[in-house]
């Protein structure tokens, strides 16, 4: 063994590994190139009260802080300091992990404003670049050094997925200010944001929140003078009680004049009850009522039904706000369920009375649908239907049925036609009991086949039970609420001021004046009118087109 072999093999082992240390040291103490998270936002600003029209909109204003690429908006409804609490305390339309509202930062062109419409999350957001900002929430629109951002269109290529409408910034703002709309009225929402960067680290800690109150609570209206109300209600009752007395007055037979007196009581409950709820919605369907001047309305004309086709409430760019979608899927609603409700009706009448073997027991099967509450059997049928219910368990699927626009479509159609059979065939089973049975033992003498029967026999004979009962069906079917408001709530795909997937008219309306952004009852009350001219039309032509079923044997 030589010297410097010794000399090694005695060196101690702290003196070998001291170089490999001291390297270790030195990159350790050299300054890190790696991206540094975001920080929690120090603090930022919501008002409630910020416009008098805006009864459903929260606006926010906060500083910028460095290595943010998206800024996530959680709401809750109890105040919170994390992520974790926040999805404990969430909001009837939130989800756990999932922001309610999106800034994305980024200096990629977007579509401006004018061109997209701005999505549910964020209906309106402002940047600026001057170095002391200041979070004026009344005046922003207004401010020279303040713009309005564009917006993402259908663009995925980010870390974060876009959602269409998402709000650019550039990365030099400093600061922006965004409106938050759909937020319900007069509730307290609590609000955090999370700062991320762009490899998807966010602040989950720590969290700066505010709350916030919608306009309408803290500035509710005035009490209403009810006076002329209830001078035009004692006016129609007059008018009524003299126009029946006028009546029994100039009846010549003296046992008629007991008849207008015996319907005053009903007469006087439809007119206050029906005529002039109609007329005063006629009424305001001239007028600019909202939530917020309720009671102080004034009158604009057709400045309502001329909104039905403006641009103003052309929220998604596409040429139509909301009235021609939302018609054409009524009239698929309305006729697909209609259609069926007779064609099934009328082949289970047949069946009933073609001397099937427990006939009371049959009868009994096919009225549950029917005799069963609507909502008991809607809410029955949206748990069948969830993408983890016992519809897709059986078909061994994973189908989303209420959350795809088709099969949500058809999902509907499906269960108001289950819902409505049912009644379409108790009544022409009794249209059919009534049909004389000696009108078939001629037609067996003469030779005549079933077929034949059927269309120049059963069916004309039928028609003043078909005839009104399926006009009856449409009206319904064409005002029925509550079916597409418990399975779908008029979703899926619900934007900003546009009907939903599955909303027909009627849900559409109910929006407009009650839902969480709704308030416009001069608007949602001309609406209603043009419905019910629709159904007096339609109504008509179908009457003239099947002579007021007339019976008519060949």
């Amino acid at each position: 063994m030589t010297d410097r072999a010794v000399c090694a093999a005695r060196r101690p082992l702290g003196a070998r590994w001291a170089p490999l240390v001291l390297s270790l040291l030195v990159l350790m103490a050299l300054p890190s190139t790696q991206a540094q998270a975001p920080e929690p936002l120090p603090s930022f600003e919501a008002s409630g009260d910020f416009d008098e029209t805006a009864n459903n909109l929260i606006r926010i204003g906060f500083f910028t802080v460095e290595n943010t690429s998206l800024y996530e908006i959680h709401y809750a409804g109890a105040n919170f300091t994390s992520l974790a609490e926040r999805d404990a305390s969430l909001l009837a339309n939130g989800f756990a992990g999932v922001a309610d509202a999106w800034v994305r930062v980024t200096n990629e062109p977007g579509v401006p404003a004018t061109d997209n419409f701005r999505a549910a999350e964020l209906m309106r957001c402002w940047w600026t670049e001057a170095e002391t900002p200041e979070l004026d929430l009344q005046n922003v629109e207004t401010l020279w050094n303040w713009s309005e951002t564009d917006y993402t269109g259908d663009d995925a290529s980010y870390v974060y997925p876009d959602f269409e409408g998402t709000p650019h910034v550039p990365t030099r703002a400093t600061a922006i200010i965004c409106d938050l709309p759909g937020v319900a009225r007069g509730m307290e929402v609590w609000f955090g944001i999370t700062p991320a960067d762009e490899d998807g680290a966010k602040v989950t800690e720590g969290l700066f929140v505010l709350s916030a109150i919608t306009l309408a609570e803290s500035a509710r209206p005035g009490d209403i003078d009810m006076t002329p109300i209830i001078g035009w209600l004692a006016a129609i009752s007059l008018s009524v009680v003299l126009t029946l007395f006028i009546l029994r007055a100039t009846t010549k037979r003296r046992g008629d004049k007991a008849g207008p007196l015996m319907i005053m009581p009903a007469m006087l409950m439809l007119a206050l009850l029906t005529f002039y709820p109609v007329g005063y919605g006629i009424y305001i369907s001239f007028t600019d009522q909202t939530a917020s001047n309720y009671g102080e309305a004034e009158w604009v004309g057709l400045d309502n039904y001329e909104a039905l086709q403006s641009d103003d409430y052309d929220y998604d760019g596409d040429g139509d706000p909301g009235f021609w979608r939302a018609f054409q899927f009524t009239l698929l609603w309305t006729f697909g369920c209609v259609f069926f409700h007779v064609v099934l009706g009328l082949a289970f009448a047949m069946l009933l009375e073609s001397g099937l073997i427990g006939k009371t027991a049959w009868r009994t099967v096919l009225l549950v649908p029917w005799a069963v509450p609507a909502y008991i059997s809607t809410l029955m049928w949206r748990g069948m239907l969830n993408q983890y219910g016992v519809v897709n368990e059986l078909l061994g699927t994973s189908i989303n049925f209420l959350g795809t626009n088709g099969w949500a479509k058809t999902s509907v159609i499906f269960v108001n036609i289950w819902l409505g059979f049912s009644f379409m065939t108790m009544t022409i089973s009794g249209g059919l009991q009534s049909v004389p049975r000696n009108i078939y033992e001629a037609a067996d003498v003469d030779g005549v086949g079933g077929w034949s029967k059927f269309r120049h026999l059963t069916l004309p004979m039928l028609m003043p039970t078909i005839v009104p009962v399926t006009m009856l069906g449409f009206i319904w079917t064409f005002n029925l609420f509550a079916v597409i408001y418990l399975l779908t709530g008029g979703g899926p795909d619900l934007y900003y001021g546009e009907p939903g997937g599955t909303d027909i008219l009627v849900t559409f309306v109910f929006d407009i004046a009650f839902g969480p952004n709704g308030g416009l009852y001069g608007l949602a009350a001309a609406w209603s009118v043009v419905i019910l001219v629709m159904l007096v039309v339609m109504s008509s032509f179908y009457l003239w087109l099947t002579k007021g079923g007339e019976t008519l044997v060949d």
